[in-house]
């Protein structure tokens, strides 16, 4: 017996939601994924560089690193799987706190409204990406894109982001607008951290704590762009 055509495409499109829903997940908490394996491979390193911060010892600073890099972890699967949400969320939000007030190259406004544009990417999950938080994800994500290094992603982020976060907010051509945003960004974190000929020299542990803090905030966004996109994709604009 053939299957309906209709059913069948309808079938497909749940497929592919689902699909898409899960990888936006994966990408939003993929910061927190990537800090806590990478805490796991340099443990020793990472303890050292806390204790020697803080003069805290090898036991106090050694155990709050596995705690934190466990609690990170968990609270990450927890919402790649759908569960737990405002748990996890929870947890998430005060172990990027706890990560960023242990390390001082962290310690500025700039960086701390990467740390807020990767939590209002977890409240898009955790509320179901309700009109107030689209809202206060696209306005952190468009004032994160303000320091520059050079004059042409100045130019781009001035004009071309902004008009497209305009486009989406309203519903204009909604998938276009978040692929073109999306390819926007990936483009601009392969220039900075990939591209660059200095991108495979050793840096000290707060330089590199940096570099990878704006690379996995990049990638968190393109995640709150995709649920955004895919959540939004049959509802009225969100202006």
């Amino acid at each position: 017996m053939a299957i309906d055509p209709l059913i069948m495409e309808v079938h497909q499109k749940r497929a592919v939601k689902f699909l898409l829903v899960f990888w936006a997940r994966i990408l939003i908490v993929s910061s927190f994924l990537a800090e806590a394996l990478y805490t796991y491979s340099h443990w020793h390193l990472q303890r050292s560089s806390l204790s020697m911060t803080w003069h805290c010892g090898y036991l106090v600073a050694g155990t709050y690193t596995s705690l934190l890099a466990t609690a990170q972890l968990i609270a990450s699967l927890l919402i790649v799987v759908n569960r737990q949400i405002c748990a996890a969320t929870g947890i998430l939000w005060l172990a990027a706190h706890l990560r960023m007030a242990a390390t001082p190259a962290l310690w500025s406004l700039t960086k701390y409204m990467e740390l807020c544009g990767m939590i209002s990417a977890l409240l898009l999950i955790m509320l179901k990406s309700q009109r107030h938080a689209v809202v206060a994800f696209f306005l952190i994500t468009y004032l994160n894109c303000k320091e520059l290094e050079h004059f042409l992603w100045r130019i781009l982020y001035k004009y071309v982001l902004k008009l497209l976060l305009v486009l989406i907010m309203v519903g204009f051509r909604l998938r276009l607008s978040a692929g073109l945003l999306i390819a926007l960004l990936a483009i601009h974190c392969m220039d900075t951290h990939i591209w660059r000929k200095d991108a495979l020299v050793d840096y000290l542990l707060s330089t590199g704590d940096v570099r990878r803090f704006h690379f996995w905030h990049k990638v968190s966004v393109a995640g709150g762009l995709i649920l955004t996109t895919v959540n939004r994709g049959n509802r009225h604009p969100t202006l």
